[in-house]
């Protein structure tokens, strides 16, 4: 059974964004933020420490919560693509939360991704609508495999058999005192990525992502990164009151 309402050119844009947020998020972001103990190296450390100790702490991390602020180059567009997300993530329910929050579009527009009962919900803040399924129906008008955003299967992954690290050096950053790491995926895909890591709290604050050809084709801040926090997992399903939802079959 069709959703006309669903399936349109900008829920699926929304969504493709959002999810291109959350994969840069937790596979770049979160797994450099985790390599806490080089803080104390008297050397820089190489990129080969990082990415053991990137190994080591994913394994500690059970819970996500950040509002990334991205900007994504648009080939249709002169101007960038702006947006920012509230990411929620809870490795033991694997639920993933994300909710627009500024987006001149699609502000207000929620994905839920319920992997342990393989069910999709995105809610629409124009219609009050919100549409569930298998995540596999929903990937389907989406474009989007869903099961890549699998907190625990990102969680899970060795950084070090995906991608090089190579620490670059210290900068500055809203006035504080960074380290710049550079990441590339050892997969055959051109391009690399560069991270700002907080020298004192360890926390990722930005990323910019850079195609083959070395241009910039994503910028992303991230405010608030908290792991291991308490979730509740009723709120990382809850949908705004009154709203409407359509089973997609």
């Amino acid at each position: 059974m069709g959703c006309p309402e669903f399936d349109h050119h900008a829920s699926r844009r929304s969504a493709v964004l959002a999810a291109r947020v959350l994969a840069l998020a937790v596979l770049f972001v979160i797994s450099i933020s985790a390599a806490n103990a080089v803080q104390g190296a008297p050397a820089a450390p190489t990129g080969d420490e990082i990415a053991a100790k990137v190994a080591e702490k994913l394994k500690e991390i059970q819970t996500v919560q950040a509002d990334i602020v991205a900007s994504f180059s648009d080939s249709s567009s002169k101007n960038p693509i702006n947006m920012t997300i509230r990411v929620s993530a809870d490795r033991s329910s694997n639920i993933t939360r994300m909710e627009i929050t500024q987006h001149q579009v699609f502000e207000g527009q929620i994905v839920i991704l319920d992997m342990k009962k393989d069910i999709t919900t995105v809610y629409m803040p124009v219609t009050g609508q919100a549409y569930r399924g298998r995540s596999a129906t929903i990937a389907a008008q989406l474009g989007l495999d869903m099961g890549s955003f699998d907190l625990d299967n990102l969680l899970s992954m060795d950084p070090a058999g995906m991608m090089t690290f190579k620490y670059l050096r210290q900068d500055k950053f809203d006035r504080l005192p960074h380290h710049v790491v550079q990441t590339r995926p050892k997969m055959d895909v051109e391009g690399y990525q560069l991270v700002w890591v907080d020298c004192e709290t360890l926390m990722v604050r930005k990323v910019e992502a850079f195609d083959g050809q070395g241009k910039l084709t994503a910028s992303i801040t991230i405010n608030n990164l908290k792991v291991n926090l308490k979730l509740n997992t009723i709120k990382l399903r809850e949908l705004p009151k009154g709203t409407r939802i359509t089973d997609v079959k």
